[in-house]
């Protein structure tokens, strides 16, 4: 009887966060660490195949996340920091013009800019598409060039 109790709580506490008990944990398909909350889950920190994941965007390999999380509830939030280094940085910015489109003076950005140069910041203000739906997620992107050559970007995206 203590036998089948064991294995039974072994396979509860392996599986828990899969199945979605709060406050068991898990991992995504692409490997950070989650945690089941009363409503949703978070995952922090986050790696860069998850970043990209949720940010729906391709960024140069040698990327390197600083921070990041990902909150889903009946909504969801990405919040993070990635360093592109100088040998990736033209490529990048050209993946973050394809996906959230040109950069938007007189916008503040979402990462300190003290010693960026190069600032860039890209947003949907409007979030009402061309076809006049409005857009499912609405996203803060900043950019900057640090002196080394270093490309900061900040991700804040969430859905509408």
């Amino acid at each position: 009887m203590v036998a089948f109790v064991a294995v039974c709580l072994l396979i509860l506490m392996r599986y828990a966060g899969g199945w979605g008990v709060p406050y068991f944990s898990f991992s995504t398909d692409r490997g950070s660490e989650c945690v089941n909350q009363v409503v949703g889950y978070v995952c922090s920190p986050l790696n860069l195949a998850d970043v990209e994941y949720y940010a729906e965007l391709d960024l140069p390999e040698p990327t390197r996340v600083v921070t990041g999380s990902y909150t889903s509830t009946h909504d969801y939030r990405l919040e993070s920091l990635v360093e592109v280094p100088a040998s990736a940085a033209p490529a990048a910015l050209k993946t973050l013009g394809q996906a959230f489109g040109p950069c938007l003076p007189g916008r503040p950005a979402p990462i300190p800019t003290a010693g960026l140069s190069k600032i860039c910041v890209q947003a949907n203000d409007d979030v009402i598409l061309e076809s006049g739906e409005p857009a499912s997620r609405i996203y803060l992107v900043g950019t900057g060039v640090r002196k080394d050559g270093t490309r900061v970007i900040g991700l804040s995206i969430r859905s509408r």
